[in-house]
């Protein structure tokens, strides 16, 4: 799962605004593919053909009273021509210029009936319609007014025109019954008329689905078949099942409470819930089309009941517990390197990465784990729980995608934010004076109302970790645990039955009858029926003298008949003002942008989407604003302005306008200009003055920090570097630069410095090197922080600057100047690793010896050293050993040793200790302790030994391929520690107490072994003995025992019984990075030599019981060091067997002293030696010339000429 989610996490972390991005794309895509399948579904899909139902009202005394359908079968069943109420059928019929069906085009929407000669031919049809009725007696059924208390056979009938720009109503009045006959004769005549060049066609309106909706009409109808249909079910459904939803929802939102809640004590109150929430609801529209394409099916009912137990599946616990991790990291507001590490943060993508390494491991187990129980709940065989199941388990991977890619990139933004505000408020309190601490800005007494809030909602920032820097240790929160036990529980209970799920009843939808009733507030029915309120006239005496007490007419809308009019004669649609041109076929740029603008138009009127956009654009001008601001204000936490070659002189090539100095009139004598740092000639000495701050000329320059001086500072500054690179490159020494700007006074330069650009390095990048170096003769910069405060990407300047300090302040005063050199080194692995005080480094002579067959392969022999012969001698020992067929090498043992000395205030509580340490639990117990601290730290075993009172244990330890010094000393602490608890009266007096022995002749060295413990063997055969090293086997037996047995016991040697084992084992020490003072003991070795083969050949062995090496840490982080490691194929740690490298590493260093004591042997066996090192190492051309006047009197020589154990 690491390797899977490694690239994401990464790409997240440096790049976090691309990777939000793309979220919001994809989840904006994957939105639109939700709502067109919700609108597509079979849920909503209408299985009923929606119904119209005439409406009925009562016109009584010019009022309109909507009456019940009774009432109108009532007064239909009494119907007379005497009768005081009478019925009355209305039939509106719409004659239009657009159809009501979808597939269907439109007239052009610039005709209509009000300025066109359309409608006169569309009124003509219509006044003509009830004579034009085959088959149906118009006359005989239409409704006549009333006049008097009969009806009026020769009124005419009513009719009723309403003409609109688009449309003309026209409303018929029939009496009842007659509304098939009317309907079909109606029918007959609009398919058999073409009327005056005008067809007219009947369209019956189609029922609208929920996919042709716009606007936000198929959400309200979505919301509310939703509703209906849950209803519908609820009220079906058991009382269990209702309390078991309620509570579920109950407990969906107290999981929001509680994300809240926790939100609030990790110091966030909006943005921090805000992320999660947007993260799982991303996660939940990201699955869904995930679950479509697996043909997953999901009913809206039923995601509706599984809603709660999605949230609580999903939970907000893991994204809470990396935003814990990154709000407690040790360097979310600290420097990388403390105080004084010149303000430099680490950056926020390293600091998310490193949280969520942290909590990577349980995060990704209760992910498994959840994922796991689901995929069994989804492969049960109970209807509606294994599809929620599914779809939880699709919402839970990808839950936990986007909290290692999304959530990271939002909590990598909400670090920078966090920064800024807390740089500024520094800034806000301490306006004017530079900020030391972030500490220091004034506690303000909290208002009352924050105090309510604290007491109600808890503390803003509780759960942070109160002292900076400090990790909490927290043990593992149980609610991951309990909501896994949750989840089994529930899915147990649906497959048990023991609770009946709601969604197999919703699974199928249920057709519902929906009746609607005609609309009798449209104009056209509101104004037919003012119309035939007006014609209804009764006597006010007939009123008075009748029984009855109500008078009026009940009259029945009908549904309105459309009836499309199409124009077939293109002069029936010239309207008065001047014909509408036909558009052409091709379509110009500005009608395809119009075009576009209308679609885009459409797509942000979605509701969700357009509120979707607008949220998003005021979030990102907003953060945009707020980083902007920060930036400006120059809160960073890198210390990127200090880096020359930027973005401001990338291609700003345009010369610079000449710096014209004014000489002061009023004081004539020359300034003294400062002591060039690049190396002066060698044909002439150098001259040394001392410093002389000079006199500001006249006028004096102000100290500004403007944008335009900091980037004419740093282009001199980059051209100045450019030059000395190339000066130094071609090897030209008396071409040096030399600046040429004016060395300020030292208060323009402590100006400059305390009160310009933060951090610190900007400040000093303002400053040339004599300004620096000004600064620190005077105690305001000390020479061993200039590193820090000059800035990560300054190194070489800082040693410059160190360099010519010390050189100044020594008699000498030579190592400015001097041939030690400085540039093209790479002194960020130095810094905190391998050496302060740097001031350049020590080139030493590097040569390859061999190569040399050790344990069948064959490996080069690197040896930096500085005496002559070392390297040619061991390259004829790898001749004479690879002739015998190689090096055998046996490991024996591996572990590094630390030896502390513990005081007891007896010596009987001494012994108990020394006791239990030696005993089985004792020592599983160091163990476990010793071992907790690092993953390659094995304890091998433990060494006790008292010395009164006082107890020496010495621990064994494996170590890796590190040499592990500092790996076993924190083991031991942790030890220690340990057992303090079980002898509280024990004091740790030192943590080595000498009983290691580390970097100091020992014999427990010798005798139990060091490191790692290589034995050595190889079989030289004696004619190459004879003619490779020009002796016999028998001498050399004979001297090995008398010079490297004998001679060596007789001078008390401890380890030393070799010739010249130092000598080789250092060189190899130099060149691989190892630690040169380890040589005390690791170049202890047993040289060994025997005939054999009847004494023909010769067998040598040479054992080596302390060799301390390691491929990690130390000096192996420097680039040369590497490099070589790299050669040998042993660089770093192994990938798959830890320890292997630097175990390889002894063995090779064991073979190669071997070699070296071959050749040496030989050499003093056939007497070579002083004439060999006459002709290699004492050559008269290389012979340094004397810096002191030469002693009276002849030269001593030696023997051996500095070649280490030939003086014995």
């Amino acid at each position: 799962m690491r390797a899977i989610f490694k690239p994401f996490v990464i790409h997240a972390a440096y790049s976090p605004i691309e990777t939000i991005v793309f979220f919001f794309i994809a989840v904006t895509l994957a939105y639109f593919h939700v709502i067109s399948s919700i609108k597509h579904s079979a849920f909503f899909a209408t299985s009923y053909s929606s119904i119209l139902r005439p409406s009925y009202v009562l016109l009584r005394n010019n009022e309109v009273v909507t009456v019940r359908d009774n009432f109108w079968h009532l007064a239909k069943a009494k119907y007379s021509a005497d009768a005081s109420i009478l019925p009355v059928e209305l039939f509106p019929l719409e004659y239009s210029l657009d159809s009501v069906l979808q597939n269907k085009e439109t007239l052009d929407s610039v005709i209509y009936f009000t300025n066109s000669n359309l409608a006169e031919t569309v009124l003509n049809f219509t006044q003509q319609i009830p004579t034009s009725l085959s088959g149906f007696a118009y006359d005989k059924t239409c409704f006549r007014p009333v006049t008097g208390d009969t009806l009026n056979l020769e009124a005419p009938c009513f009719t009723d025109e309403l003409v609109k720009p688009r449309a003309i109503h026209q409303t018929l009045a029939l009496i009842p019954g007659v509304k098939e006959e009317f309907t079909t004769a109606f029918n007959r005549l609009i398919k058999s008329a073409i009327f005056d060049n005008v067809a007219f066609e009947v369209e019956t309106k189609q029922v609208e689905a929920i996919g042709d909706m716009k606007g936000s009409k198929w959400v309200a109808y979505a919301a509310s078949a939703l509703v209906v249909r849950f209803w519908d079910l609820a009220k079906k459904a058991d009382s269990l099942d209702i309390i078991l939803i309620l509570a579920g929802y109950i407990l969906m939102h107290t999981t929001f409470l509680l994300l809240f809640y926790r939100s609030r004590r990790l110091g966030s109150n909006f943005w921090l819930p805000s992320a999660i929430f947007i993260s799982s609801v991303f996660a939940l529209l990201l699955s869904l089309p995930i679950a479509m394409w697996f043909h997953i099916p999901m009913d809206p009912v039923a995601l509706t009941e599984a809603l709660p137990f999605l949230v609580c599946t999903v939970g907000f616990d893991k994204p809470l517990r990396l935003a814990r991790a990154v709000f407690s990291h040790p360097h979310l507001q600290r420097p990388v390197g403390g105080s004084s590490s010149n303000g430099q943060l680490k950056p926020a993508g390293e600091i998310v990465l490193e949280a969520l390494s942290n909590v990577y491991t349980t995060i990704i187990r209760d992910y498994v784990l959840e994922i796991a129980v689901l995929i069994v709940g989804a492969n049960s065989k109970v209807n509606g729980l294994k599809e929620v199941c599914a779809l939880a388990a699709l919402v839970l991977g990808m839950d936990c995608l986007l909290l290692c890619t999304f959530l990271s990139s939002i909590l990598c933004v909400m670090v920078e934010v966090r920064r800024i505000q807390s740089i500024r408020a520094i800034s806000k309190s301490k306006a004017g004076s530079v900020v030391t601490s972030p500490t220091s800005s004034p506690k303000l007494q909290p208002s009352l109302g924050k105090k309510i809030s604290s007491l109600v909602l808890g503390e803003k920032g509780s759960s942070l970790p109160a002292t900076k820097g400090k990790t909490q240790a927290k043990s593992e929160n149980p609610v991951a645990r309990l909501k896994l036990l949750l989840i089994i529980t529930f899915l147990a209970l649906h497959i048990l039955n023991f609770i009946t799920p709601l969604t197999p009843r919703s699974l199928v939808p249920q057709p519902v009858n929906s009746f609607r009733k005609v609309d009798i507030s449209t104009p056209a029915i509101q104004h037919a029926l003012n119309s035939l309120a007006a014609t209804e006239h009764i006597d006010a005496q007939v009123v008075e003298s009748s029984e009855s007490t109500e008078h009026g007419l009940v009259v029945k809308v009908n549904p309105s008949i459309h009836v499309r009019v199409i124009p077939l004669d293109s002069d029936l649609t010239a309207s008065v003002s001047p014909s509408v041109s036909v558009a052409p076929t091709s379509r110009s740029t500005s009608e395809m942008v119009e075009s576009f603008m209308s679609s885009w138009s459409r797509l942000v009127g979605d509701p969700v989407l357009s509120k979707w956009i607008v949220m998003v654009l005021a979030l990102s001008i907003s953060l945009n604003g707020y980083l902007l601001k920060g930036i400006a204000a120059g809160l960073g936490g890198k210390a990127s302005v200090a880096k020359l070659g930027g973005v401001r002189f990338g291609g700003d090539n345009a010369p610079e306008p000449p710096v014209i100095q004014i000489q002061p009139q009023s004081n004539p004598e020359p300034v003294i200009a400062p002591q060039p740092l690049t190396p002066a000639p060698p044909s002439a000495p150098p001259t040394f003055s001392p410093i002389v701050v000079p006199t500001p000329p006249t006028p004096r320059r102000p100290a500004t920090f403007t944008l335009d001086e900091v980037d004419r500072r740093l282009k001199e500054r980059r051209l100045a570097q450019d030059s000395s690179s190339a000066a130094s490159s071609s090897g030209s020494e008396s071409e040096n630069m030399v600046s040429n700007d004016i060395v300020r006074s030292l208060e323009e330069c402590i100006d400059v410095f305390e009160n310009g650009p933060r951090p610190v390095s900007v400040a000093l990048s303002l400053l040339n090197d004599e300004e620096v170096i000004l600064l620190a003769q005077n105690g305001k910069i000390a020479a061993y922080a200039l590193e820090k405060l000059l800035g990560n990407t300054e190194f070489e300047r800082a040693v410059r600057v160190r360099r010519a300090l010390i050189s100044r302040a020594s008699a000498t005063q030579t190592l400015e100047d001097s041939d030690v050199p400085m540039t093209n080194y790479d002194y960020s692995r130095v810094m905190g690793a391998c050496c302060e005080n740097v001031v350049g480094y020590i080139p030493l002579p590097l040569g390859i010896a061999g190569p040399l067959k050790i344990d069948g392969h064959l490996f080069p022999i690197p040896m930096a050293t500085a005496e002559g012969t070392l390297v040619a001698s061991t390259s004829r020992g790898c001749k004479a050993l690879n002739a015998g067929g190689g090096v055998t090498t046996v490991l024996t043992q591996d572990a590094m040793t630390r030896g502390p000395a513990i005081d007891f205030p007896s010596i009987v509580q001494a012994a108990k200790c020394k006791a239990w340490i030696e005993s089985l639990e004792g020592y599983s117990i160091i163990k476990e302790a010793f071992e907790s601290t690092s993953r390659f730290a094995k304890l091998r075993n433990l060494k006790c030994a008292m010395a009164g009172r006082t107890l020496f244990v010495r621990f064994a330890t494996a170590t890796g391929d590190a040499m592990g010094m500092n790996m076993i000393s924190k083991g031991t602490e942790k030890a220690l520690e340990v057992m303090q608890k079980h002898y509280p009266d024990m004091i740790t007096l030192a943590l080595s107490g000498n009983y290691c022995t580390d970097k100091k002749p020992a014999a427990i060295n010798w005798i139990e072994g060091r490191g790692k413990s290589v034995v050595a063997e190889a079989v030289i055969p004696g004619k190459v003995v004879k003619s490779v090293l020009k002796t016999t086997v028998e001498a050399l037996c004979n001297l090995n025992t008398k010079k490297n047995l004998i001679g060596s016991a007789m001078a008390g040697s401890i380890g030393g019984f070799n010739a010249h084992a130092a000598n080789i084992l250092t060189a190899v020490f130099l060149a691989t990075g190892q630690d040169p003072a380890q040589n005390v003991e690791s170049s202890n070795c047993m040289t060994l030599m025997e005939p054999t083969n009847n004494g023909e050949d010769l067998l040598m062995t040479v054992s080596m019981p302390s060799i301390e090496v390691g491929t990690v840490g130390g000096g192996t982080v420097l680039a040369p060091q590497q490099a070589i490691l790299e050669m040998l194929g042993f660089k770093g740690a192994h990938p798959t067997h830890p320890g292997q490298n630097a175990q390889s590493l002894a063995r090779l260093i064991a073979a190669a002293v071997m070699a070296g004591e071959l050749s040496l042997m030989s050499a003093l066996a056939a007497g070579h030696l002083v004439r060999a090192h006459l002709v290699h190492n004492r050559s008269q051309l290389n012979t340094p010339v004397s810096s002191r006047p030469v002693t009276p009197g002849g030269l001593l020589g030696t023997e051996t000429g500095g070649v280490v154990g030939v003086k014995a």
